[in-house]
C-alpha cells in the first residue's frame, strides 16, 4: 500500500503535507521534477513530519528527505566521490580490485565486498537528500520503476557468476548486500540471493579442505543486508521475511558464518515508532544483529541529539555502528556539518558513553551468542552505570579508498572554508595501493561560521559550540569488538586476487 502510494510529484506531496509547503519550495520541486530528479516518500513516513509548525521539530527528518537549492542545482553534475565506485568495463577500479563486468560490484577493501542485486532491491523506500549514490540515481541505476526492477530470467545467472567471485577470491570473507535497499527485494528474490550465498560459502570452505596451511582462502564469516526500511517503512518486515532470515541463519551457521547483521539506518529517534519498534523485535527474533549507521548532518549533529539517538536504539536491541559525516560536494552544502563538529561530538558527548577494551570484548561476545540482544544490552548499560554505547565510529567516507577521521588543519579557504589534510585509517587493512596514495585533502564546502548561523536559525545556542574552533585534529577511533572479523582456525595465503595495480 505505502509503496503503491507513495509520493512521486510535488503537487501530491504538497497535498499529504496540508499545502504547507511554501512556493519556494515548490518551484524547487518543480525545477527538480524537470531535471529527471524522482520524489518518492511514501505516506507512512510522510506521516512523522509536523507540517503545523507547532510542537515538536521535525527538522531531522524533514532536511532528510526535503530537496536543498543547492542539491536541484547540481543534479545532472553530480560524480561518485568515493572514487572506486567508477569503475570501467576491464579495468581495475581506484582502489585497484578488478570487478565482474557491470554495476553489481562495489569494493575498496580486501574483506568485504558490496552486492547491489539487479532487483527491486535498486530501489528504496525513499530518496534521502544526501544519499551517497545520487549520482546512481542520476543515472538512473537505480531508481523506482518497480517493474523494470523486477529479476529477469537471465539474473539467477548473473547471481552464479557473481558468487563466484567471492568463491574464488582469496581475501572476501565479508558479504553486504545493499543497494538501493536489501528488504526491497520481494521474499522469493531475497531468499534467493541468499541461497546463493549459502552454496557459494559452502564450496569455499569445500575447497580449502584440500589447500595447505598458508594457502587457504578467507571463507565467509560475515553476512549483511543494509536497509533503511526499519526506519523508511517497517511494517515490510513480516513473518514470512523473518522465517527466510531466522532458516538461513541456522543452516548458514553450520557451515561457519558466525555473524548475521542488518546494517540499518535510523536518523533521529522520532523515526522509532511503534511499527519501527515491533520491525526491530521481529528482525531479532530471527536470531540477526542489528546496527545503526547515522549520517551526521545539520540537524542530527544539534548537542545532545546523537545521544539520545543512541539510547532510544540501544534500549530496544540496536548498536550503533557509524556516524557518518555528509560528504563535502557541493549538493551537500546545505546538510554538511564540518569535521570538527565531529571530533567536538566525540570528545564532550560520546564520551559517556565509553567502554574500556574489557568491557567492549565481554560485551561483544555476549552480543554474538544472545537469545535477546535487547536484554543483554539494558543489563550492561544497568552493571556499568552507563546511558548508552558508544560503540560507533565517527568517519567520512574519504574520495579515495575507505573511511578516516584522522586529519589535520593544513589552511583556509578566504570564506574561511577550512583545508584538512586527512591520512587512512590505520587500524583495518587496505588495499596495497593505499601506499600510492599518499594523504587526501580536503576543503570542506562550508566554514564554521555558516554552519553555526545555522545551528542558530534552529533555535539552538550557539554559545553551547563555542570549542568547535579548538578542534583543528582528528584520530579515527578504534572499531568496537564486535565488528572485528574473527579469527581463523588456519593460516590463509598473504596473496590478493581480483588486484591489478600499475607500478
Amino acid at each position: 500500500f505505502h509503496l503503491a502510494m507513495a509520493v512521486k510529484s510535488p503537487t501530491e506531496l504538497n497535498r499529504m503535507l496540508g499545502n504547507s509547503l511554501s512556493e519556494e519550495t515548490l518551484q524547487l520541486y518543480h525545477k527538480a521534477r524537470k531535471k529527471g530528479m524522482p520524489v518518492f516518500i511514501t505516506p507512512y513516513y510522510l506521516s512523522l513530519l509536523n507540517p503545523t509548525g507547532k510542537g515538536y521539530d521535525d527538522e531531522a527528518i524533514r532536511s532528510y528527505i526535503l530537496y536543498s537549492s543547492q542539491l536541484v542545482e547540481t543534479y545532472g553534475n553530480i560524480h561518485a566521490w568515493e572514487k572506486e565506485d567508477a569503475v570501467e568495463d576491464g579495468k581495475p577500479n581506484a582502489a585497484g580490485w578488478l570487478l565482474p563486468d557491470g554495476h553489481n560490484i562495489h569494493r575498496r577493501y580486501p574483506e568485504v565486498a558490496i552486492l547491489i542485486p539487479d532487483t527491486m532491491g535498486r530501489a528504496c523506500g525513499g530518496l534521502c537528500a544526501s544519499c551517497q549514490r545520487m549520482y546512481d540515481f542520476q543515472s538512473k541505476r537505480l531508481n523506482f520503476e518497480f517493474d523494470s526492477l523486477r529479476p529477469k530470467e537471465t539474473w539467477e545467472k548473473k547471481l552464479r557468476r557473481l558468487m563466484t567471485y567471492f568463491e574464488e577470491d582469496t581475501q572476501l570473507r565479508d558479504i553486504l548486500i545493499t543497494g538501493g535497499d536489501a528488504l526491497m527485494s520481494q521474499n522469493k528474490t531475497l531468499g534467493t540471493i541468499l541461497e546463493a550465498v549459502y552454496r557459494m560459502a559452502s564450496r569455499k570452505r569445500k575447497a580449502n579442505q584440500e589447500r595447505p596451511e598458508g594457502e587457504k582462502y578467507a571463507e565467509l564469516q560475515r553476512i549483511r543486508l543494509g536497509s533503511r526500511l526499519p526506519a523508511y517503512l517497517p511494517m515490510r518486515i513480516n513473518d514470512e521475511l523473518v522465517d527466510i532470515l531466522r532458516t538461513f541463519k541456522e543452516k548458514a551457521s553450520v557451515i561457519g558464518i558466525r555473524q548475521f547483521i542488518i546494517q540499518t539506518h535510523f536518523q533521529t529517534p522520532l523515526e522509532v515508532t511503534p511499527e519501527a519498534k515491533e520491525g526491530i523485535r521481529k528482525l531479532l527474533s530471527a536470531g540477526w544483529l542489528i546496527t545503526n549507521q547515522l549520517v551526521y548532518n545539520v540537524a542530527a549533529s544539534r548537542r545532545g541529539h546523537t545521544n539520545r539517538l543512541r539510547q532510544v536504539l540501544n534500549e530496544l536491541g540496536v548498536v550503533c555502528y557509524y556516524t557518518f559525516s555528509v560528504k563535502g560536494f557541493e549538493e551537500n552544502n546545505a546538510v554538511f556539518t564540518p569535521n570538527s563538529r565531529s571530533m567536538q561530538e566525540q570528545r564532550e558527548e560520546k564520551r559517556f558513553g565509553k567502554l574500556n577494551k574489557e568491557d567492549a570484548f565481554n560485551l561483544s561476545a555476549s552480543l554474538e551468542t544472545a537469545l535477546d540482544p535487547a536484554a543483554c544490552i539494558r543489563q550492561f548499560l544497568k552493571i556499568h552505570h552507563l546511558p548508552f554505547l558508544a560503540t560507533d565510529r565517527s568517519v567520512l567516507n574519504l574520495p579515495a579508498i575507505g573511511k578516516s577521521m584522522t586529519f589535520n588543519l593544513v589552511g583556509m579557504t578566504e570564506d574561511g572554508k577550512r583545508i584538512l589534510r586527512f591520512e587512512h585509517d590505520g587500524t583495518r587493512r587496505h588495499s596495497p595501493i593505499i601506499n600510492q596514495l599518499g594523504q587526501i585533502y580536503i576543503v570542506e564546502n562550508k566554514s564554521i561560521a555558516a554552519y553555526l548561523r545555522q545551528l542558530r536559525a534552529m533555535g539552538e545556542d550557539v554559545e553551547d559550540y563555542t570549542s568547535i574552533w579548538n578542534y583543528t585534529e582528528g584520530k579515527t577511533e578504534s572499531r568496537f569488538s564486535l565488528y572485528e572479523y574473527p579469527d581463523f582456525p588456519f593460516r590463509i595465503t598473504e596473496k590478493m586476487s581480483n588486484l591489478e595495480i600499475a607500478e
